[in-house]
């Protein structure tokens, strides 16, 4: 790769991480930023296949020792803010860079089969999904033990859901998810101290949850109106219980299968569910540069695995300060990015979103129920 591509990889390396540990500066609004400032299409295509994987790999920092998801990682927030407060959290974060990291080479040993396999697929599935889809938020309400109230907040998350993706709002995940999830654990656990993070050796098993996210993260590229890992792994506890680090490894896998899948999608299909995706078919025929742009893909995840490893004691020490102090900070933080963002309609949903989670966590009804608040409006969406 000429210099200058590298310059421009390594660029795209430098704003990945940094949006990924900055929620509210998501890679599509950066990428939508950097899209008016006049660089040649095919340097613009090598930054976002270095800022895509490596933004994948640091969201989830904030997502495991800061309870901040991005709407990709917010089912990560729940095992991964279970680890941190054990003291367990740099295992958590090994976990999902192990898994990320396997998960990218099935994925690429799939993707030449997975060119042929999707035209096939996507024929089958586009027409059945709502149904699908419907039978499996039937099935995962009837799993949880409170049936009826689990329904209630199903539903009201839907709603919420509704009206902040039918809004005007830039970022309508941001104030949504960081409400129900975010603001919820910071008063919930604001007057506790973060116990030392150690750096404890991890146990493989994890791998085959890994291996489950790599399959659906192929099925999620083929799935219409369905495109967050988040919503993807909540219907796979259905059929096979996890534990913590299960689900921390099946997300992480849906992640970055999902983004490699995607560049298929797009060369067999011409669809795809991944935003920086979207943008990159914009500005170079994947098709035509498969060669190319799977393995900086693959350089991107790789070095960014390994930037966030060699700095993992670092992370680790941030999350283990006074979380009391922390959560003013992150607070203040969320409020004024969501207001940046969305204006005062987006500060409103954060609020909403925030009763919501203190009520389900009052209740003790399970949180993965809150992702009503994307499959609610997918249903409306596909019944429509």
């Amino acid at each position: 790769m000429p210099w200058g591509m590298a310059g421009w990889f390594i660029i795209g390396i430098i704003l990945g991480c940094l949006t990924g540990m900055l929620p509210g500066l998501h890679s599509n609004t950066l990428i939508s930023i950097l899209s008016e400032i006049g660089i040649d299409e095919t340097s613009f295509a090598i930054l976002i296949i270095a800022l895509y994987p490596a933004n994948l790999i640091v969201s989830f920092i904030p997502s495991i020792f800061f309870g901040i998801p991005e709407d990709s990682t917010v089912i990560a927030v729940l095992p991964g803010q279970r680890m941190v407060l054990r003291g367990k959290g740099l295992m958590a974060l090994k976990t999902v860079l192990l898994s990320s990291v396997f998960a990218a080479l099935v994925s690429m040993v799939l993707f030449y089969p997975s060119l042929g396999f999707f035209p096939i697929l996507y024929g089958f599935m586009r027409p059945n999904m709502k149904y699908i889809l419907l039978l499996l938020s039937i099935i995962l309400l009837a799993k949880t033990k409170k049936p009826h109230l689990s329904l209630l907040i199903f539903l009201l998350a839907g709603a919420l859901g509704y009206l902040s993706l039918n809004s005007e709002m830039k970022d309508p995940f941001l104030p949504m998810f960081s409400g129900m999830f975010a603001i919820t654990a910071m008063i919930n656990y604001g007057k506790r101290r973060i116990p030392e993070q150690k750096d404890t050796n991890i146990d493989f098993g994890f791998l085959k949850f890994s291996f489950l996210g790599v399959l659906l993260g192929f099925f999620s590229d083929l799935i219409p109106g369905i495109g967050s890992p988040s919503q993807v792994a909540v219907f796979a506890t259905i059929f096979m219980p996890m534990n913590t680090l299960g689900y921390l490894a099946t997300i992480s896998s849906i992640s970055i299968s999902q983004a490699i899948f995607s560049l298929s999608s797009v060369a067999s299909i011409n669809k795809a569910r991944v935003g920086a995706i979207i943008w990159l078919s914009d500005y170079i025929d994947i098709e035509k540069n498969l060669a190319l742009l799977l393995p900086l893909f693959l350089i991107g995840i790789t070095v960014s695995v390994f930037i966030v490893y060699l700095l993992r004691r670092k992370i680790g020490a941030m999350a283990s300060l006074d979380l009391k102090e922390i959560n003013w900070v992150l607070a203040a933080y969320l409020i004024i990015i969501t207001f940046l963002l969305n204006g005062v309609f987006g500060v409103v949903i954060l609020v909403l979103g925030s009763i919501l989670g203190l009520v389900t966590t009052k209740m003790k009804i399970e949180r993965t129920n809150l992702m009503g608040a994307i499959i609610v409006p997918t249903l409306i969406l596909l019944f429509r």
